[in-house]
């Protein structure tokens, strides 16, 4: 009989509720290489704050598949899942043109854009 694994690897809590540790083992998991128990504490007590708060799951996930990609100070997890939160739409710059904008194009009959300019 088969005990079973004690380390996480990414099961889902038997009610179908993600947790901390869910979390935690999902990004162990996306790591080359475990990275050091500290870092994993304090992930995992932000993780576990951020859930408590009722914060969307998705939105956690967002964030600390950011957090992946950069790296740094685990205490930065909060800021990326709040960018993954309110992530807006840049707004519309001078080096990219509206929807509305239409390019220059050469015009099919000179003379008469043109007309005395030529």
């Amino acid at each position: 009989m088969d005990p079973g694994s004690s380390s996480p690897t990414g099961r889902t809590a038997p009610d179908g509720t993600v947790t901390a540790g869910n979390l935690l083992a999902e990004y162990v998991g996306s790591c080359t290489q475990r990275p050091p128990g500290d870092v994993l504490g304090h992930l995992g007590r932000l993780l576990k704050k951020l859930l408590a708060e009722g914060i969307d799951v998705d939105h956690i996930r967002a964030g600390l598949a950011r957090y992946a990609e950069i790296q740094g100070h685990p205490s930065r997890l909060p800021s990326l899942v709040n960018d993954a939160m309110n992530a807006r739409v840049p707004a519309q710059t001078a080096s990219r043109p509206s929807a509305t904008h239409r390019a220059w194009t050469n015009p099919v009959d000179a003379a008469a854009a043109y007309a005395e300019e030529l």
